[in-house]
């Protein structure tokens, strides 16, 4: 009888171990989403703050197993490269960076997505996706030059 109930203390143990790293581990966590992938190479439009697409467009794209954004403004307007020099090329957000971007966007938004982001010196692409299966995908660029993450909202042209 002592055996089993030996047993059932290291158990009981071990599960409130279990238990106690998830409870800490989850939160660190909670905020990041699967990260950026093919899956997210597209073009996309700059929104503007009053809803509607703006002549501005990204494009997203892997070159050499490096991420690459291109833009243009206007249709007709050749793509430029508009990653930074040699140096300083897209790379994954860690996961500071992307709790930092999430907190730049309205409460409700930080409590209903997950987000993941890739970023250079001056922005970064970001993807926020729902807590909820089955809602789009949201996307955003985040502009870090001016002092403090400045969110502006994408609208995905391409699939």
């Amino acid at each position: 009888m002592n055996f089993l109930v030996g047993i059932y203390c290291e158990v009981e143990c071990m599960l409130k171990r279990c238990l106690l790293f998830a409870v800490l581990l989850v939160p660190h966590f909670a905020s990041a989403a699967a990260e950026i992938s093919d899956l997210d190479v597209a073009r996309y439009g700059l929104v503007h703050r009053d809803g509607h697409l703006t002549s501005m467009e990204m494009r997203l794209s892997r070159v050499d197993g490096k991420w690459v954004m291109d833009g243009r403004n206007g249709v007709s307007a050749p793509w430029v490269n508009i990653s930074c020099d040699p140096g300083c090329q897209y790379r994954e957000s860690t996961s500071q960076d992307t709790d930092r971007y999430l907190a730049s966007f309205p409460a409700t938004m930080q409590q209903q997505f997950t987000i993941a982001c890739i970023q250079n010196i001056a922005n970064a692409f970001c993807r926020l996706d729902s807590k909820n299966s089955g809602a789009p995908s949201i996307y955003a660029l985040v502009t870090l030059v001016t002092g403090r993450p400045l969110p502006m909202p994408l609208a995905r042209l391409t699939r």
